[in-house]
This record gives C-alpha cells, structure tokens and sequence, in this order.
C-alpha cells in the first residue's frame, strides 16, 4: 500500500475518533462524572496553584495535571487561599464548591479539561498504529486502528478527564518503547524505554505491574542470546531502564524528599496502616518498634514520599475492598470472573471475533517473540485484574484493548485468500462501525446483543459500567418534553441537577420504602437505596442510566 495512502487514512480514522468522542461530549449531550467533578479536576487545578501533593495522593498526579491545565491556561478561576477549604475530609464537598460556589462556569470548565483527554485518546491510536505495523505490516495497523477508533470502551473513556485514558497511553507507550528497546537495545532505546516507564508511573499506580512484565519479556529473551556476555548485557540494560524510570519518576515530584507522614491527611489513619503492615511482614514486630515507626514515617526524609503514600493508599482500599454488582448480585469484595463477564458483554462482537482469530492465527502459526510480547502484557494486567478487590468497572482492563486490537491486526492476512474472508471481515467491520454510531454518546453504558444491548446491561453490572452520574441533561430533556416542572430525584453523582435546569426534591425517608404520587428518577447504580425500584418497571430511561417512575394518578 502507498506510504501516503496509508498516513491519510491513518489521519481520517483518528479524525473521525476525535469527532466521535467531542461530539458527545457537549455539556448538553452529557453531565461531568463522579470522580471527574470530585476527584481529578478540582484536585489537579489545587495541584497546579498551591503545590498540595499530599491533599490527596490517591493516584499520580499527572493526569490531574492534565485535566486541570486548560483550566489555567484559558480560564480566570478561582480558589480559596483557607487551607482548609480544599483539605476536606469528603473531596467531593470541594469539587462541588469548586465548580458551583467559588466559580460560576461548570459547563465550559468540564468541556475545556476533557479536550486534552481526547488528544491523549489520539496519541494512543497513533501508537498503536505505529506499534502494529512494526508487528504486522500496514494493513494489519490500518485494521487495529479502525478497531480502536470505533471502540465503545476506548471513546467512553478518552472523552472523561479521569485517570484511564491516560494511563492507557502511557501504558501503551511504555510497551511499545519496551519493545523497540528489545529489538535495537541501543543507548537511546535504553533511555526513552526508562523515561516512557517513568511517565507511565506517573500516570497511575498500577503502572508498577509494568516492572514483573517487563522482567518477564526479559526473562523470555534470553534463551535466544547467543553467549552468556548478551545475557548479561540485556539484564544490566533492563536495571538501567527501571533506575531511570525511578529517576523520571521522582523528578515529576520536583525531587522531593520530605517525610512520609509530613503534611498529611489522616495520619492517625494511616500511622495504623504502615504499623499493621509492619506486624504482617516482619516476624520480629512487636509493640516496642511501635513509636520508632511513628517517629520514623514523621521525621525521616522519604524520597517520592507522596508517590509511596497514594500506593499505601491504594494497597489498603484493595486490601479492604468496594462493594461490587455482578451478575444480579452486591458483592462485599471482587470475584475472579468479574473481568470476564465484563469484557464478553461489553465488547462489541465483531472486534471479539477479530480478536478470537488473531489469537488463533498466532497459535496455528506458533507463537513468536511479538505475540509473546502482547499476551503477557495483557494476560498479567488482566489476571491481576481480576485477582482485585477493586473492581468498579471495564475502565481497570482499559490498557488490555489496544493490545488485543493490535493481535486482531493478524486478520488482515486472512483477506490475501478466500474471497469469502474478505466479505466476512468486511460485514463485521460494518457491524462493528454502526454499533459505534448507534451508541452514539452514550458509550460509557455500552452493552452487547448478547444480553439485549444496554437497556438490560444494569442487570449484569453497575458503577462505571453504566452509570457514572452522566445523564443530568437526558433528565432534563426528558421533564422538558413531557412538561414534568419537578422530580424526585436519586442521583449517583456529584454534579448540580439544577444546572441543567431540573428542579427536584431528594428522597425521603418513607419514599425510599414506598414512592408518593409523584415522579421519581433513580439512578439505577443507587437504586438499591429505593426498596422498591426494581420491582417496578419504569416508564422511560434518561440514558441508559437514570430510571423514570411515574407514580401520579392517572399516570403509568
């Protein structure tokens, strides 16, 4: 195929995923999320002006930075000099502040943090497409390409100014710096391998996963090196690309080196996590190191001391778990085939099958270096995963995709031989192109025909499945078409209702027992807080995520 041919379609594929993902992302097509409203973007721009690491370390800090640099940039906002405003117990009281009390602009300020998610969003198809090629050849890249750009899971979350789109990127961008550095094994692969992998810390903290990955590439290369001296070579390259991953790393944090405990919240909280760690791992333990740690974890100079902080963070939440719904069923913890289930009802079928060909192709054909390279990526970042007691949706295997698009890549080849190949893979490209228009925008509560789409998606799995907070404006829509001047509401977010013009009473009490002679919308990831929601069928969905229950006389 022509080098420009290819570039050019290379640039329409990824234009056409920007404009999906912009385009149902306009404040009156859908309400900012949970975590973008109380976490990311009120964290990010508290980040940027006052410098705060510690105000709340419960992931890196880079894609907070992104979410709130726009914001800087082209927006005169507002904050609090008080310390205490933005170092709240509950977060979310301050991004609500943030974006309705101190500042009058929520709309433009959720549009503006999101656009740069949708560059990353771009970046990572071009990667992959780059990535591809190297692996297979263009048209098996132009065909993982289309694959991610039409994907509901990748355009769900490229257009949310969260953490996983981010870490997606530099996830992607590691391996695929990892891989060209297994291939030259130069200086500057060495180099741009370690820097990638340091980006990719900062992104999220499940990035440390890409330290035993990458262990295990290395691990499986060296029985193709020729003499002991190679071995060795490969293995002190590898530790020069995790130090200076390290390095990277820390220098993201400007160096900083102040006690672990220093400026933090919670500290008693967290002084009775690093002690009950300590009694589990060392057998020495006993009461008398008790004082010696505090001082220790108050005193001492901790180098990446807020990076260490959030994983101890993140260790103790997955340690004690979230409730989980799966199957029908609330879960006090994870089950191993959550992820599962996930990816067979939330991946579209066609790019299943190109995924189940290209899995199969490469063991008809046996498995060489780069599926290797892609299966144990994916398979550890999947079973660990799923190992989880923090499982809150398909966003947490969200780096698994573009590594699965780019072994469906191998299907291409199929098209050099039966004419029949060729008219199947083109029926299931135009399968998988209409199911992404016919989302449209509602991808984040994307379900497959296997359980009936995603009106029955809710039966099957919650949170960030299928309901993130994201329909306030169908809401609105809906009580505008049918003349509805206010609702009762039960809503799973934390962005204004009255923003978008709904005028509403919360629940009470006796109403989430048994509903008045009014009309309800219920959120359908708290639901279960309204007894008898899901023993009545309701009358319309605001989405595919906010329930409607009319209950006036009269009225069905």
């Amino acid at each position: 195929m022509d080098t420009r041919k290819t570039y050019l379609t290379v640039l329409i594929l990824l234009a056409v995923f920007a404009v999906q993902a912009f385009t149902s992302i306009w404040p009156d097509r859908k309400s900012p999320t949970a975590d973008e409203l109380a976490h990311h973007i009120p964290v990010g721009y508290v980040l940027i002006e006052k410098g705060d690491l510690k105000m709340d370390p419960s992931q890196p800090p880079l894609a907070r930075y992104m979410a709130a640099l726009p914001l800087k940039l082209f927006m005169d906002l507002n904050i609090p000099d008080e310390r205490s405003q933005w170092r709240r117990e509950d977060r979310s009281e301050f991004g609500k502040d943030f974006f309705y009390k101190y500042n009058d602009q929520p709309h433009r300020m959720i549009l503006y943090s999101r656009l740069i998610f949708i560059a990353a969003g771009v970046l990572c198809g071009f990667i992959l497409f780059l990535m591809a090629r190297s692996f297979y050849g263009e048209r098996a890249a132009l065909l993982s390409l289309f694959l991610y750009a039409f994907s509901p899971n990748i355009l769900a979350h490229t257009r949310l100014a969260t953490i996983d789109m981010t870490f997606s990127f530099f996830l992607l961008l590691s391996v695929y710096t990892f891989w060209l550095f297994l291939k030259n094994g130069s200086p500057g692969h060495v180099f741009s391998a370690g820097l990638c992998l340091g980006l990719a810390q900062f992104s999220k903290y499940a990035a440390l996963l890409l330290y035993p990955i990458f262990a295990l590439l290395v691990l499986a290369e060296l029985p193709g090196a020729s003499r002991s001296g190679e071995r060795v070579k490969l293995i002190l390259k590898f530790l020069a690309i995790v130090v200076i991953s390290i390095l990277v790393l820390w220098a993201c944090y400007g160096f900083e080196a102040a006690p672990l405990l220093k400026d933090a919240m919670r500290i008693q909280e967290k002084l009775s996590i690093a002690r009950s760690i300590a009694g589990k791992a060392l057998p020495f333990w006993n009461e008398e190191y008790q004082t010696g740690l505090a001082d220790f974890l108050r005193k001492a100079p901790f180098p990446l001391g807020a990076h260490t902080l959030g994983i101890l963070g993140v260790m103790r939440h997955g340690f004690q778990g979230h409730s989980v719904y799966f199957m029908g069923n609330w879960l006090r913890s994870g089950n191993p085939l959550y992820f599962v289930v996930a990816f067979l009802i939330k991946t579209p079928i066609p790019s299943m099958i190109f995924i189940l060909t290209g899995f199969i192709l490469a063991l008809m054909k046996g498995l060489r270096r780069n599926e290797r390279f892609l299966l144990i990526t994916a398979g550890v970042i999947f079973l660990v995963a799923s190992f989880s007691n923090l499982q809150l949706g398909i966003r947490y295997i969200l780096p698994v995709y573009p590594l699965c698009f780019i072994l469906a890549g191998r299907c291409a080849d199929l098209w050099d031989g039966k004419k029949v190949y060729r008219i199947v893979g083109i029926l299931l490209m135009a399968w998988y192109m209409v199911s992404a228009i016919w989302i449209w925008p509602n991808y984040l509560s994307y379900f497959n025909e296997t359980i009936g789409g995603p009106d029955n998606g809710y039966k099957y799995l919650r949170d960030s499945n299928i309901d993130w907070g994201q329909d306030l404006p169908a809401l609105a829509a809906y009580m505008r078409e049918n003349d509805i001047e206010k609702v009762k509401l039960l809503y799973f977010g934390t962005a204004s209702p009255e923003s978008y013009g709904i005028r509403y009473d919360t629940l009470s009490e006796r109403e989430k027992t048994e509903p008045g002679k009014d009309v309800y919308a219920i959120s359908i990831h708290a639901s279960s807080r309204a007894k008898w929601a899901e023993d009545n069928k309701p009358v319309a969905k605001a989405g595919y995520s906010i329930f409607i229950y009319d209950f006036r006389e009269g009225e069905k």
